[in-house]
């Protein structure tokens, strides 16, 4: 008799278990350095509440509401981002990540880092703290 195969083992994420990515969302990928790249496109192409989002809490963290932080970015009228390369260290079951942002919106510069942060894959963390996220930026218009 023949020894049945075992069953592949199950999923622990499905399809509908991964955030939407799109206008108004942030990226959910797992390279912060293409996170902040995502983030410095949403700038550019002015999306305001994607540019949000990035903050941890789904934007909360910003310390503004949706609203409001519409108002104060929306004075940037064309701007263009650089990222620069960031550091990474982990500390008490968290990664951070910060990097130099410049945004140049005509004359004017900001300049100043971003620092994210995200769960370091401790069992039971949600979708939500497993995300690089803005946890503290020296930048803002």
């Amino acid at each position: 008799m023949a020894t049945p195969t075992p069953a592949a083992p199950t999923p622990t994420r499905t399809a509908s278990a991964v955030p939407p990515t799109g206008p108004g969302m942030p990226s959910f990928a797992r390279d912060p350095q293409t996170v902040l790249d995502a983030f410095a496109s949403a700038i550019e192409a002015r999306d305001w509440k994607a540019v949000r989002a990035y903050w941890g809490d789904r934007g909360n963290r910003s310390g503004l509401d949706e609203a409001a932080f519409a108002a104060r970015w929306s004075v940037l009228e064309a701007p263009e981002v650089t990222v620069g390369d960031g550091t990474q260290e982990g500390a008490a079951g968290s990664l951070y990540y910060t990097a130099p942002v410049t945004i140049r919106d005509g004359e004017r510069e900001l300049a100043g880092e971003v620092t994210l942060r995200r769960a370091n894959d401790v069992p039971g963390a949600t979708t939500e703290q497993l995300r690089w996220h803005i946890e503290s930026a020296t930048l803002a218009p």
